[in-house]
């Protein structure tokens, strides 16, 4: 009697650890499809690809964030903003209230660096952040998003982002 148990216990055991896994899963699979944020066309503007980014961000979207961004670009965000305990402290970061104030393009949008004017863009953004992080400190903030494009045909990508 006693084996007979302990096999009903074990195969509830496996059970319980099986629909565990298949409900994380799942929550995964839809934090990463299952979100509203659209990807950008071929041919959107770098304010376009701005809001996606930030949207994306936000709705912890890697699939839309991995396809408006660099891979490296991609792969410190993911590390940072979509952790789910940045920095140890429990809770992920998002962009509160985004606002996009600017775009800026040609000179405007490279001063102070070796990009051709013609391909490369900066959002300015506004933004509350909503994060533990701090080195964000409180209140508003005024970030630049950084785009680049290959040439006058290819997609405008983000490549960096922060103050300054």
């Amino acid at each position: 009697m006693t084996r007979g148990v302990r096999r009903v216990v074990g195969l509830s055991g496996a059970g319980v650890l099986a629909l565990a896994v298949a409900f994380g899963l799942g929550m995964r699979w839809s934090s990463d499809h299952g979100s509203d944020v659209a990807l950008p066309p071929d041919d959107a503007t770098p304010g376009q690809v701005a809001q996606a980014y930030l949207d994306a961000v936000n709705a912890d979207d890697e699939r839309v964030l991995r396809a408006v961004t660099t891979p490296g670009m991609f792969d410190g965000v993911r590390d940072t903003w979509l952790k789910r305990s940045l920095y140890g402290l429990g809770s992920r970061s998002r962009y509160g209230h985004p606002t996009i104030t600017d775009v800026l393009t040609g000179e405007d949008a490279v001063a102070g660096t070796d990009l051709d004017p013609d391909q490369a863009a900066t959002v300015v953004v506004s933004f509350d952040p909503e994060t533990s992080d701090p080195t964000l400190g409180e209140g508003s903030l005024t970030w630049g998003i950084l785009l680049e494009r290959a040439d006058a045909s290819s997609r405008w990508l983000v490549y960096d982002q922060g103050e300054g």
